[in-house]
């Protein structure tokens, strides 16, 4: 009986490897190369030297050194995300470039481009170096084709550019934010100035007054991002009552005018709390949020839904719409967004870092059924 449902060799870039004795002989023709030994030496950028097969046939010693390999030998034969340890280089069922995340990595396309071209091909990558998303590496990569000895090679070059991608980063998330609560103070303020019941005025004025307390809180949350991006922020654990701050982004976003004619619906579970850091789980909450609306259309309905059991707190941001493969490989990446008029990814990198690393919960998405679900899961109480 033929299987069915076979995995594939590879999900994106061609699988298969030179034997050791082929890998060997590529391996002394690059060596005995007086140009590429010096041009190893000379850069001070990382430098790969790779087979047809994307396979280490030479390093340099500054990537020797920067992911302290201590035998240069140990790396040949490996593909580059192997070497430098990016989670999804095994992911796949060859390695390195052919997972389904390889489709959307700079360094494989630009590896590929390069070989089918003949021509040097640049692009950028962000290495994952850890499983939930949040330790990264960008870089510039430049491929350029070298032919040894009648045998084609690929020199790798990798500069690292993730001080300016994280500065870049931080710039577009901090006026992003700052617009966010400055949209809804705009709104509530349209909606008085079209006249309205006595009752409805002084509600709206008391939810003015909160979302100027949000723009302030705005302003302290890019500190906080400052501070986690280095490693140093401190979360504040105190009791939450989930209703009341689930009330309060309910509020926020349901007159924002960035999203005018949506339905934004609030589902609770029955007197929740838990301790967590207010100010980040609402912060996660209001970015699923926004994004959620801003994914809709006009007469679209958002629901958030929470759900308390077991010692654990869920809450799931639920809009109509499925996002593509490709946004959905790249969605929490740091320097990842999808079109400015959509805003989804500006947010999603700070999600994923408070709500793992420092909430120490769970945050992910999936899509099916034509629509779309954000989710974080938290413990009631957290881990000392």
């Amino acid at each position: 009986m033929n299987e069915i449902n076979q995995e594939p060799d590879s999900w994106f870039a061609p699988a298969g490897r030179v034997s050791h004795e082929a890998l060997l002989q590529e391996t002394a023709k690059v060596a005995n190369s007086k140009l590429i030994s010096a041009l190893l030496n000379a850069m001070p950028d990382f430098l790969l030297v790779l087979n047809e097969q994307r396979q280490i046939v030479a390093v340099n010693q500054r990537l020797l050194m920067t992911f302290g390999v201590a035998d240069p030998e140990s790396l040949l034969g490996l593909r580059p995300g192997e070497a430098v340890g990016c989670t999804h280089a095994y992911e796949g069922p060859d390695g390195c470039g052919t997972a389904k995340h390889c489709a959307v990595c700079g360094a494989v396309l630009a590896i590929m481009a390069c070989q089918n071209s003949g021509l040097p091909q640049q692009g950028e990558c962000q290495l994952m170096l850890d499983k939930d998303g949040c330790t990264a590496l960008d870089l510039d990569v430049l491929a350029t084709p070298v032919t040894i000895e009648g045998e084609l090679f690929t020199v790798l070059a990798l500069r690292d550019i993730s001080s300016e991608k994280r500065r870049h980063v931080m710039e577009r998330v901090f006026f992003h934010d700052i617009l966010n609560s400055a949209g809804g103070i705009r709104g509530l303020a349209a909606l008085l100035q079209e006249g309205t019941t006595p009752a409805a005025e002084d509600e709206y004025k008391g939810w003015m007054v909160n979302l100027a307390d949000n723009l302030i809180e705005e302003i302290n949350h890019q500190r906080r991002l400052l501070d986690a991006e280095r490693g140093a922020y401190k979360p504040h654990f105190e009791t939450v009552d989930l209703s009341e701050l689930l009330h309060d982004v309910q509020r926020l976003y349901e007159h924002h005018e960035r999203v005018p004619d949506r339905k934004l619906e609030l589902e609770l579970p029955i007197d929740c709390t838990l301790i967590t850091d207010r100010p980040l789980l609402r912060r996660i909450v209001g970015n699923m949020v926004l994004n959620a609306l801003e994914a809709s259309k006009r007469g679209d309905t958002v629901t958030i839904r929470a759900y308390c059991s077991n010692g654990l707190v869920q809450i799931h941001v639920t809009n109509p719409g499925e996002m593509t493969l490709d946004v959905q490989l790249q969605l929490f990446k740091r320097s990842f967004s999808t079109k400015e008029k959509q805003g989804r990814g500006l947010g999603t990198y700070s999600m994923k870092l408070f709500g793992e690393r420092y909430l120490g919960g769970k945050v992910g998405f999936s899509c099916s059924g034509g629509m779309t679900t954000f989710s974080i899961e938290l413990p009631l109480t957290p881990e000392t």
